[in-house]
């Protein structure tokens, strides 16, 4: 073989070792980013019906009151996000899932004891609001109240977070969890941190509303390659430091943690759950929704959302239930799900004297609502604003200028300026993402449907409404009153202006019927 040959044999098989090697490398990558994709769909975790019978979940009611041993330590385990709200995430990780995944893991350590009653406010990837989980170990009179989450931003390590004016029993629980997993072995132990990340006269929503001992535990930062790594080699033995530790403050302390902190309804304003913390609190929510594409070629025909007389045999009406079938594609909200729950919303043009009564009434009553506000609104009542997220309620957009003929009315880039200004607005200003809008005057198209999905937005609409809004013409107290019953339904979604003296008036009183019927009250 010649040398011009043997150069050429030499060329090819280098061609050869780049190309194979270039092949595994995309293999290679392939293969991690699956790993992240199962990581995000299917989170591993423990298999609950090992131990069935010895925990309880949110999710029935009836059999939990069956299951439940009061005169066992009960302690509830709340793993943070999940559903919808994914937490954060980090290369397709998804904290709800890391989440549940220790949960489980200290729900089966602790099941195994023979005086622990353990009881959980979700078992699968399930979204619960804030409220939802604290009346679960509120109304199930839970001994301590333990919910994990993973962290994320600038640093690394674990840290515990209790309310502002913690007794000594809520102390020691998060003391001993932190001296536990610094054992177990983690990058950094960042100590028991009081109120808030904003501010330490704050308190986070789960820690606030809970009547027992409770504390959030940050299992490490998201962003950290070290901390995952650990966290994922050390479930069993953090679930275990977990664990040991609400058995040795049990130890300490006893039983009876009904003197740990004074009633919620005498408490003040709050903060969302976590620094990460989607849904209702001071961050809001950042949706992703699919986009829709080719949204000029859909029908611009505006439409005036009102509700006719049907109902249906449970009261709901079937205007609703309808729009609910043919425009729900869309991310729209034309009335919620067939539970015995309803949705409080108030929109917010201009403020007439009527709000603070209005959110003092729901404080003291102990319910979320949502505030659908505009920019000026926002711009003009600041302090209000910023009650509304420090209470826990969620914050909508209402556009910018409420445009008297409707959003259909103006061209698809002023219709989007109407909701990206207003949301601009509210974060730079409040450090708040909204994500559910109520259209001006209730006029909609499919198009302005598609345009508010893409722009990472669920349209809000209503199930109830009646003639509120007229600050001259205020409606009679009793019948309003009265009407607001009579049209109760699963999912229904009140729409109620907040300048009305009416609805401020009969607030408390309403909420008192829902509750006597019954119903709860949920936020999206």
């Amino acid at each position: 073989m010649n040398a011009e040959k043997r150069r050429k044999k030499r060329l090819r098989n280098l061609v050869c070792i780049v190309y194979c090697s270039l092949q595994l490398l995309i293999v290679l990558a392939l293969f991690q980013g699956m790993g992240s994709l199962l990581h995000k769909l299917v989170p591993a975790g423990i298999d609950l019906s090992q131990i069935e019978g010895k925990i309880v979940v949110v999710d029935d009611e009836q059999e939990n009151k069956d299951k439940l041993d009061e005169n066992k330590l009960i302690v509830c385990l709340d793993a943070g996000h999940g559903g919808k709200d994914n937490g954060s995430d980090y290369r397709l990780r998804y904290e709800k899932n890391d989440n549940l995944k220790i949960t489980q893991a200290v729900a089966a350590y602790l099941a195994d004891k023979e005086n622990i009653q353990v009881i959980m406010t979700r078992s699968d990837d399930t979204f619960l609001s804030l409220e939802e989980r604290t009346s679960f170990a509120n109304q199930n009179n839970a001994d301590y109240f333990v919910s994990l989450h993973r962290n994320t931003g600038e640093g690394n390590g674990v840290e515990t977070w209790i309310r502002s004016d913690a007794d000594d029993k809520t102390q020691a629980l998060a003391k001993n969890i932190m001296d536990n997993l610094d054992a177990a072995g983690i990058s950094r132990n960042r100590g028991v941190k009081k109120g808030t990340q904003k501010s330490e006269s704050k308190d986070y929503y789960v820690n606030l509303h809970t009547n027992m001992p409770a504390c959030i535990v940050e299992l490490g930062f998201m962003n950290s390659p070290t901390d995952n790594q650990l966290f994922d080699a050390n479930i069993d033995s953090y679930a275990k430091a977990i664990g040991d530790a609400v058995l040795k403050t049990y130890e300490s302390y006893g039983k009876d943690g009904a003197d740990a902190k004074e009633s919620v309804e005498d408490v003040p304003g709050t903060e969302e759950q976590t620094s990460t913390e989607t849904g209702t609190g001071t961050t809001g929510q950042v949706l992703q929704n699919t986009p829709i594409e080719n949204v000029s070629s859909l029908d611009a025909t505006s439409h005036d959302w009102g509700l006719g007389s049907h109902t249906d045999d449970e009261n709901r009406p079937l205007d609703a239930i309808n729009a609910q079938e043919t425009y729900g594609k869309y991310n729209a909200c034309f009335i919620g799900d067939d539970t015995k729950d309803i949705y409080l919303t108030f929109d917010e043009g201009y403020e007439y004297g009527q709000t603070e009564s209005i959110l003092n009434t729901l404080k003291e009553k102990g319910v979320s609502a949502t505030f659908f506000v505009t920019e000026p609104y926002a711009k003009e009542n600041p302090d209000l604003v910023r009650r509304m997220i420090d209470e826990g309620h969620v914050l909508g957009n209402h556009s910018v200028t409420h445009p008297s003929a409707g959003m259909p009315s103006l061209s698809l880039d002023k219709q989007e300026n109407e909701v990206t200004e207003n949301h601009a607005y509210i974060k730079e200003n409040f450090g708040y993402d909204m994500y559910l809008f109520r259209y001006p005057t209730g006029r909609f198209s499919e198009q302005s449907l598609a345009l508010l999905n893409n722009c990472n937005y669920k349209s809000i609409f209503w199930s109830f409404a009646y003639l509120d809004y007229d600050v001259n013409n205020q409606p009679d107290h009793a019948s309003s009153l009265q009407k607001m019953k009579d049209k109760l339904h699963p999912g229904a979604i009140y729409l109620l202006h907040a300048e009305s003296e009416t609805n401020a008036a009969v607030l408390g009183d309403f909420i008192d019927a829902v509750r006597a019927a019954g119903y709860g009250f949920k936020n999206f």
